[in-house]
């Protein structure tokens, strides 16, 4: 007779192994969800950033568009002046 020394594991072992194994998905499913939320934030304060910066050039822009103002002051005041001659 020739017995097969092939041991099937116990009940015990069989649950030992499927908590580490439920215990490493937990761990890798946390991390994804870290970096998850990290990446998150991050592209929330670029979306930001760049609105900021469009605004800025926006109002930069509009200023250079805008007549100097002390242009006009000294060209209303001479007015007065040239009228006089």
């Amino acid at each position: 007779m020739i017995s097969d020394k092939t041991q099937e594991p116990n009940p015990e072992q069989l649950l030992k192994l499927l908590e580490s194994q439920v215990a490493a998905a937990r761990a890798r499913r946390a991390a994804r969800e870290t970096s998850r939320s990290r990446a998150g934030a991050i592209g929330l304060f670029l979306i930001i950033g760049g609105a900021v910066i469009a605004l800025w050039m926006l109002m930069v822009l509009l200023e250079q568009m805008r007549p100097g103002r002390g242009e006009r002051m000294n060209s209303a005041s001479a007015q007065p002046v040239e009228r006089a001659r």
